[in-house]
């Protein structure tokens, strides 16, 4: 196995709140992708009700990140973009890039043998 993916795609996404571990729970069970990591942030809408008074309200968002490869991306795009319902008013924004190269890591698996133990 090599330690790199060439030509791989990013997926990020800003979603309401919640919506993430959604997609998360999702992408683990439908597509068998463990390796999406979402964290949260705030952000101001600009068409918001508070929006003519200059500053626009704060709400937290869900930031969503996940690398597939190139023969997947497009298929896990329309996935994440169903599954997060972005088809409706306010769901979201996602984009995709391209990453040209990917270090691919992964934990050893565990020794039956613990330290410590003799």
């Amino acid at each position: 196995m090599s330690n790199f993916q060439l030509d791989a795609r990013q997926i990020v996404c800003i979603l309401p709140k919640g919506k993430a571990s959604i997609v998360v729970s999702g992408l683990i069970k439908d597509f068998d992708i463990h390796d999406a990591n979402f964290y949260h942030a705030r952000g101001v809408g600009k068409f918001s009700a508070k929006s003519s008074s200059g500053l626009g309200e704060q709400r937290e968002k869900d930031i969503l990140d996940v690398v597939v490869s190139k023969e997947q991306a497009e298929e896990i795009f329309d996935y994440i973009f169903h599954k997060a319902e972005m088809n409706k008013p306010h769901g979201g924004l996602v984009y995709m890039v391209k990453v040209p190269i990917m270090a691919l890591m992964q934990l050893p698996e565990p020794s039956e043998r613990v330290a410590g133990d003799d």
